[in-house]
């Protein structure tokens, strides 16, 4: 597809393109212009070696349709809307690690604890949440955004 014509550009010009060799690894999110179902079932070239089981469970279950792919030729405007939406969601995000404050003494008193052990539940609060902003936010510059969302998710909902 794109490394063919680049073979293509790159003989037209002289080039043996023995600089830019690297082995092709075939991507899920590659664009053609087929519809959304025949791009999940037609292959992306002829001569590439038959898919393991895992890459095609990888595939199926972390397949993009194409309106949510990248386009370099028109990328997601970032409007006004947007920009107060992020913010309302990040102030309520940090909001949940303050809502349990006003209520540690009625919690102490209910569930006949001291109030000094009621009050590990705001630090434990606000400590879990710094260790998965330590430990996430690297995770998601160093992985595809949609599989390690989707991980997380199925991860979080199988914990006990």
């Amino acid at each position: 597809m794109l490394t063919e014509e680049k073979q293509h550009a790159d003989d037209d010009a002289g080039n043996d393109g023995a600089a830019e060799k690297r082995p092709e690894r075939p991507t899920v999110n590659d664009s053609s212009d087929a519809s959304d179902t025949e791009d999940r079932t037609k292959p992306e070239s002829t001569n590439t070696r038959p898919q393991t089981l895992w890459q095609r469970t990888y595939a199926t279950v972390f397949w993009t349709p194409r309106r949510l792919r990248w386009d370099a030729d028109s990328p997601p405007k970032f409007s006004l809307g947007l920009n107060i939406l992020f913010g309302f969601a990040g102030a309520f995000t940090v909001a949940n690690l303050y809502y349990n404050h006003p209520i540690l003494n009625i919690l102490a008193q209910d569930f006949g604890v001291p109030y000094v052990r009621v009050s590990d539940i705001p630090t434990l609060a606000q400590a879990g949440y710094a260790v998965g902003l330590l430990f996430l936010c690297p995770l998601g510059d160093m992985f595809e955004r949609r599989p390690f969302v989707l991980t997380l998710v199925l991860f979080t909902a199988t914990m006990r």
